[in-house]
């Protein structure tokens, strides 16, 4: 698998090429908002929640939040737009395996989401039942050096699975 770095965001080349002309396919000088692009988000996503920082995420396993300042930057520039837009198709392709593992584990998996953060930083958290009723959650960053959001998640939902969860800053994160 070839990775692309997009603006400091690391992407698997097949979906910066689909982003890139799912992009280039708009009308060049096009006028578009924030709204407008979270709207096109929303139709390319169809069975996504995709959300702004101001609304709830659903329970489930296709979450997105958008920090509204990253939304204007994809709305300005068409290179930022193709660098997010392969970044949620990439994570997009994680979620047969994110949901098959909640199946596999007994539906203990009750909530996976991404947040693109205001400083560009990509954030993913997950929630699953414990045996003794509580829940458990785990945040985590794609590091620099990864190759895809596939590899890291496959490597947290190993851990979940064997009860070793620690966010993204080391700690463990019980909730009862």
């Amino acid at each position: 698998m070839s990775i692309v770095n997009l603006a400091g965001l690391s992407v698997t080349e097949a979906s910066f090429k689909r982003a890139r002309r799912i992009v280039d396919e708009k009308p060049a000088g096009s006028v578009r908002t924030a709204n407008d692009v979270l709207a096109s988000l929303r139709k390319m996503m169809p069975g996504w929640t995709i959300t702004t920082s101001s609304e709830e995420w659903t329970e489930g396993f296709r979450n997105i939040e958008i920090d509204p300042d990253i939304l204007r930057q994809m709305a300005e520039d068409p290179d930022v737009m193709t660098a997010y837009k392969a970044l949620i198709l990439d994570i997009a392709e994680t979620a047969p395996e994110i949901e098959a593992w909640g199946k596999q584990n007994a539906g203990q998996l009750l909530e996976f989401g991404v947040t693109l953060e205001a400083d560009g930083s990509v954030t993913a958290m997950m929630i699953v039942r414990t045996l003794m009723g509580g829940e458990v959650s785990t945040t985590f960053n794609l590091p620099e050096d990864r190759g895809s959001w596939s590899d890291i998640i496959r490597e947290r939902l190993d851990a979940l699975a064997q009860g070793q969860v620690e966010d993204a800053y080391g700690t463990r994160s019980w909730i009862a």
